[in-house]
């Protein structure tokens, strides 16, 4: 027969659900830090590697 749970026994689970919760948050912050980084990287390179459309100095006069 399971014996029913003392105030110490609850205690002591509530303090290990907190840190679990605890450590599961900064896990989570830590992979949402690196995945944003990782965006922004590879969003400059692909930035930098578009070529931008040739400007042409047209200076010939238009009849309106």
């Amino acid at each position: 027969m399971p014996m029913a749970a003392t105030p110490r026994n609850a205690r002591s689970r509530l303090g290990r659900w907190l840190i679990a919760i605890a450590v599961l948050l900064v896990l989570s912050a830590t992979y949402a830090i690196a995945l944003h980084r990782i965006a922004l990287r590879i969003g400059g390179d692909i930035e930098d590697s578009l070529r931008a459309a040739p400007v042409l100095d047209d200076h010939t006069p238009r009849l309106n």
